[in-house]
């Protein structure tokens, strides 16, 4: 029942109808519909899970194939090449499988900051003891 005595069916989260039959009404809060809706948050088809594994396969093998590089190439430069690699795998697992990429902007920025600041601890500890390392 509403304040006029009229009763009122609810559809569905943005529609009202009167119990008469009568006219539509939208609520005023259809900006409250949840996000999950919105063609742009749809979840990756199983092709694309798929295709992203292969690239996450290919891209071990290369590290791997990094591993047993020998000759003139230096330590630091497989080293550095190691850690972009990783960089690309981990975030191709975040934003794909952990669904980083169709999450809210909020917990998206959360975790990117959470994951900068702990590059950045991690990085100053290698290159504290890197000279016995190295």
């Amino acid at each position: 029942m509403t304040d006029q005595g009229t009763e009122v069916v609810e559809q569905n989260e943005t529609d009202i109808v009167p119990a008469d039959g009568g006219a539509v009404a939208t609520t005023e809060h259809a900006e409250l519909v949840p996000r999950a809706f919105d063609e742009e948050h749809l979840h990756p088809q199983p092709r694309q899970y798929v295709l992203i594994a292969i690239v996450l396969c290919i891209l071990t093998a290369v590290e791997v194939g990094l591993y047993y590089l020998e000759g003139d190439v230096s330590d630091i430069l497989i080293i550095v090449f190691l850690w972009v690699l990783a960089a690309v795998k981990f975030f191709l697992v975040a934003a794909w499988y952990m669904h980083m990429r169709m999450d809210a902007p909020f917990f998206r920025r959360t975790f990117v900051v959470g994951i900068a600041l702990a590059s950045v601890v991690y990085g100053a500890a290698l290159l504290t003891f890197a000279s016995s390392v190295l």
